[in-house]
């Protein structure tokens, strides 16, 4: 009789990662699974179904203990004061403008080494209602472990890791994103029992930062990635690629990747459009990848520009991850706002050209802060930082004149970050599974 694994997942991203690759295929092939989702999503069910993977639909239990604990969390915990993007809000006016969050924040001052992550998960564990639904499928599968993608950042995540303290269940975290633990996120975080991280230097922020006993962390590499060392499914040729983008395969293309709901990010795009058309620099195509959090019609006022395709204001992608790999591949320079796609630009050595967000007061603080989770991309000298316009426009014409610029310090990175390059992340975190449980 195969044990019993309860995993509850919300978020789209974390679906794709663990829900649509290898494995959930091959979790299910070692464990019952039980998938707690309230995602709509016909494909992961139908997935889910040929695995013989049951599902649940399942919504938070527990919405308004949430919302009241996300609020003293982020007003109240002084654990993780020095993490950057946590000074980043302190100083924004979303902050300095709420007065009942400035009041507590100065209250709290004198109880500070109580205001942590273990004393408000205490808390919210004693005021979690119970779920009769819950209840009942733990009696009926009697689960030995309760996994989600994050350490609670996310209310979904952190629900179901208190009611697996509660019921005595070992919990773990499998799939956390590199900024999960050194982001403001951090503030949000409940311990689970385990941790499994992409690499080292997510190990180190567990250790160091929350203090995590580094017997509890395994290195399974990034499941996420898994799909870019596989190679049974090859690209179409560059010059298919763009031919089908309506880009023209004689230019250079500048890939373009918004970061999150950002709308001054198209503003930026359109002043390297009009350098391009002015000559300031060289003739390219721009292929323009908004992020899935962002709105493709920001960007509708370019759409007539020559040489220019807009992902998702146009046709609907095929198959999205080998757009995703080819639109990596057939680039020469990535553009953005701080994202993970620059980590996966590097996995083919592409430069990649960061821009500071002009609106942000205390951004350059934010960027090069050592505790911030962007920061060995910085200290490594692996992007190109452009604070300015005129910062932008000359490191596009450096890239595109010396392609191999900052190449060591990019390989650097990714030896750091992409602790296995065989594809078999999956493997490693189903594997693991028999050492926790």
């Amino acid at each position: 009789m195969k044990k019993t694994v309860f995993l509850f997942l919300k978020n789209a991203l974390f679906i794709s990662d663990l829900l649509k690759t290898n494995y959930i295929k091959e979790l299910a092939n070692q464990y019952r699974v039980v998938v707690f989702s309230n995602v709509d999503d016909p494909d992961m069910d139908r997935r889910l179904k040929e695995l013989n993977v049951e599902r649940v639909f399942w919504k938070l239990q527990n919405s308004r203990l949430f919302m009241i604990t996300k609020f003293l969390r982020t007003a109240c915990m002084h654990e993780f004061d020095k993490v950057s993007s946590l000074q980043f809000y302190y100083g924004s006016p979303a902050f300095q403008n709420d007065k009942r969050a400035k009041l507590l924040r100065l209250l709290s001052w004198p109880l500070a080494p109580l205001m942590t992550v273990n004393f408000f998960t205490a808390i919210e564990r004693l005021f979690l209602r119970r779920s009769k639904l819950l209840d009942e499928y733990c009696e009926k599968y009697n689960p030995v472990l309760i996994m989600t993608a994050t350490p609670g950042v996310q209310v979904y995540d952190a629900e179901a890791i208190l009611y697996g303290q509660k019921k005595g269940i070992p919990t773990l975290a499998t799939n956390l994103s590199w900024d999960n633990l050194t982001s403001f996120k951090c503030v949000r975080s409940r311990k689970p029992d385990y941790l499994f991280v992409w690499n080292q230097v997510l190990k180190d922020a567990a250790v160091n930062i929350h203090h995590f006993p580094a017997n509890k962390i395994f290195i399974t590499g990034s499941m996420r990635f898994d799909r870019y060392f596989d190679g049974s499914h090859p690209l179409p040729s560059r010059e298919e690629f763009l031919k089908s983008k309506n880009l023209n395969p004689a230019y250079p293309t500048i890939l373009f990747a918004s970061g999150g709901r950002a709308p001054h990010q198209p503003k930026v795009l359109a002043k390297i459009i009009a350098a391009r058309n002015e000559n300031k620099i060289p003739y390219v195509n721009f292929l323009v990848r908004p992020h899935p959090f962002d709105d493709p019609e920001f960007y509708r006022p370019l759409a007539g520009e020559k040489d220019l395709w807009i992902e998702r204001l146009s046709q609907p992608i095929e198959n999205p991850f080998l757009n995703l790999k080819a639109s990596l591949a057939y680039t020469e320079i990535n553009i953005n706002h701080k994202s993970t796609i620059s980590l996966e630009s590097f996995i083919f050595d592409k430069p990649v050209i960061n821009f500071m967000d002009p609106g942000a007061t205390f951004q350059n603080k934010h960027y090069f802060d050592e505790s911030s989770y962007y920061y060995p991309l910085i200290k490594e000298g692996s992007i190109f930082l452009a604070k300015d316009d005129s910062e932008l426009i000359s490191g596009i014409n450096e890239y595109l004149k010396n392609p191999k610029k900052d190449s060591v310090a990019r390989q650097r990175v990714a030896d750091n970050f992409f602790a296995f390059r065989d594809g078999l992340s999956y493997k490693r975190s189903v594997d693991y599974l028999e050492q926790i449980i």
